[in-house]
């Protein structure tokens, strides 16, 4: 595992650049020996979702610990606000607080590494946030500890989750993976919201994500009442009109 206080050549998914700034963000790698059967096929698209439900859990312990609670009054009455954008960001508010990018190294037909990436905004200033629809965990929660202390107490507990969900993985495969989905259906930003599909090729297309499918696959319904099935390129969520949600 590798922490940084800056860096200068981050990238996200789709070859995205991360804005941060030396001692405003959470910038850590971890490195994991997986079987290669669990990376390869239909169970490796769950990789950077399992990564973020660790992300998230730990997160909420973190918050829990230091006593923080969210600035927005009506979020302290119904509870935590994070949830999982499909297939690899962390939501909270409706904006994004944190990208996950898991990358594969094979090292023969038994075993593979895993680099599980992770940057989050902790302090990012809003003036620095590089669109409107990101956000930073100070905007969000009172009370924070300092730098250092909420970087190291996020990896820590970040790391205990991966190391509970991963071996789970690894001991039990298919009825882990069932358990996993089931919790992370459950906090999807993306299932039942109106979304708009901008493929790698193509023209983008909108509908209603449905559902993530057992390969981890997005399946939506477009406009016309078709169906597709996204497995790459972006989904963006729509505003939700009615309510006001981003």
């Amino acid at each position: 595992m590798a922490v940084s206080d800056v860096q200068v050549r981050c990238r996200g998914r789709l070859d995205r650049t991360w804005v941060n700034q030396a001692g405003q963000s959470l910038l850590s790698s971890w490195a994991v020996a997986l079987p290669t059967p669990l990376t390869t096929g239909s169970r490796s698209g769950w990789l950077p979702m399992i990564s973020g439900l660790a992300v998230i859990d730990g997160l909420e312990d973190v918050l829990a610990y230091h006593g923080c609670r969210p600035l927005d009054a009506d979020r302290t009455r119904t509870g935590s606000d994070l949830a999982l954008k499909w297939p690899n960001d962390i939501f909270c508010g409706g904006c994004k607080l944190a990208g996950i990018l898991c990358e594969l190294v094979t090292v023969d037909q038994e075993w593979s590494a895993v680099i599980i990436g992770v940057g989050m905004n902790l302090f990012l200033p809003e003036d620095h946030l590089p669109t409107d629809l990101a956000t930073s965990l100070h905007l969000r929660y009172g009370q924070l500890p300092e730098y250092g202390m909420l970087r190291d107490d996020l990896v820590d507990a970040i790391s205990w989750y991966l190391s509970l969900y991963l071996n789970d993985l690894v001991d039990r495969a298919d009825p882990a993976l069932d358990d996993l989905r089931s919790r992370i259906g459950g906090m999807s930003w993306t299932v039942g919201r109106q979304v708009e599909v901008r493929p790698v090729a193509g023209d983008p297309v909108r509908g209603k994500a449905l559902a993530i499918n057992p390969d981890a696959s997005l399946k939506v319904e477009l406009e016309d009442g078709s169906s597709i099935t996204v497995t790459t390129g972006d989904v963006g969520v729509l505003p939700d009109v009615s309510s006001g949600t981003r």
